[in-house]
């Protein structure tokens, strides 16, 4: 499993940061609300929903590691195609077998 995370503004300006998890072929996001280490609980990542403006921001982060060879091309591939259509983002193990 790879994980990545950002941090980012909501509309109302909290600090959130996002853990996106690429596993057995599908990513997974959760975030957490930016607060101090003292006041942060054990489980407070929750599961949340990927939008077009947060595939954008994994799609730059995964850029700028791969510019320092960091992460792989086929990650990078990966979420291009999915902004652009050509892919989805699902489970494979769930699909419906036909």
């Amino acid at each position: 499993m790879e994980t990545f995370s950002w941090q980012a503004r909501t509309d109302e300006g909290e600090k959130v940061i996002y853990e996106a998890a690429y596993f057995g072929g599908w990513w997974q996001l959760s975030c957490t609300p930016k607060r101090p280490r003292s006041c942060r609980e054990v489980d407070e990542a929750q599961p949340a929903e990927f939008t077009q403006e947060i595939w954008q921001d994994l799609l730059d982060l995964l850029r700028r590691k791969y510019s320092r060879r960091r992460v792989a091309w086929k990650l990078v591939q990966q979420v291009q195609d999915i902004l652009d259509g050509k892919a989805v983002n699902e489970r494979r193990d769930l699909r419906s077998h036909e």
